[in-house]
């Protein structure tokens, strides 16, 4: 089981997209791993986590096939992560060759996004197949078990992060969204099997949050909670991802400081084994 980071910065991207802010200047004059762009990350090379506006971009120049994604999950419909435009684009005359359709998964708000955006779904609805999910409702995708579970974020909808497993390993994979809740922690110890790796919303780096996105205490925190529920183990990889500029550290300092808790700092093109 393997998952690519292909997006890792907050809304706005990193450096901000009209921003000058010293951290967002020093990111665009050092380049690099301080280059982030909007939420997406890929498991194996078909089940998709989100559709953000830097789609395109991700497939250009990050390298990300989308020829071969099979399913595709989102989170919620916020605009770093949904960004449903592009689905149209699965129909002719803009896609000559794509084989079979596309399996896409979100909540209600997402639902009525995509609608709105591919026209009412026609011309486009033979592409792909759209199924509405629940919060701690269990389904298969392409063979994973997959559980949606519900994020402590906007109150507007009811927001999703994802337990996938595949075979002996799973993962969480738990962004936009505050600190676990006890019924969060309930349906995660209901499965079978300990996390492989735990990736972690850390937008507010150097502050604390825990009721909207988190902060690297925030997610230290959430790590102990893990492990003292025995979900996690000495074998577990821990990562934080999704960062605004707001949050105050660039890559190095903020994978030095990740480090002291036993956390990778993602990156946007980092790939990790399982």
């Amino acid at each position: 089981m393997r998952i690519t980071y292909y997006g890792t910065a907050a809304g706005e991207g990193w450096p901000g997209v009209f921003c000058q802010c010293p951290l967002c200047r020093q990111a665009r004059r050092l380049g690099g791993k301080n280059i982030r762009t909007r939420s997406q990350a890929l498991i194996n090379d078909d089940l998709l986590l989100d559709l953000p506006p830097d789609n395109q971009l991700h497939s250009l120049y990050g390298g990300l096939d989308l020829g071969a994604v099979r399913a595709l999950l989102f989170t919620h419909s916020h605009s770093d992560h949904c960004y449903p435009e592009d689905l149209e684009f699965l129909r002719e005359p803009y896609s000559h060759t794509r084989q079979g359709g596309l399996l896409v998964y979100g909540n209600e708000a997402v639902a009525d996004k995509v609608k709105a955006a591919c026209g009412g779904l026609g011309g486009v609805k033979e592409r792909f197949r759209f199924e509405t999910l629940q919060a701690n409702t269990p389904l298969n995708v392409l063979g994973y078990r997959v559980l949606p579970l519900r994020a402590t974020h906007t109150p507007k909808e009811q927001c999703l992060f994802y337990r996938i497993a595949q075979g002996d390993k799973a993962l969480l994979y738990a962004h936009d969204t505050g600190a676990l809740t006890e019924e969060n922690m309930a349906y995660l110890s209901a499965q079978s099997g300990k996390l492989s790796l735990v990736s972690l919303d850390c937008t507010c780096q150097r502050h604390r949050d825990g009721k909207y996105h988190m902060g690297l205490a925030d997610c230290a925190a959430q790590k102990e909670k893990l492990l003292a529920a025995g979900l996690a183990d000495g074998q577990t990889v821990w990562v934080v991802n999704h960062f605004s500029h707001n949050g105050g550290w660039l890559h190095e300092e903020l994978a030095y400081e990740a480090g002291k808790h036993g956390f990778l700092a993602a990156y946007d093109g980092m790939t990790i084994e399982l």
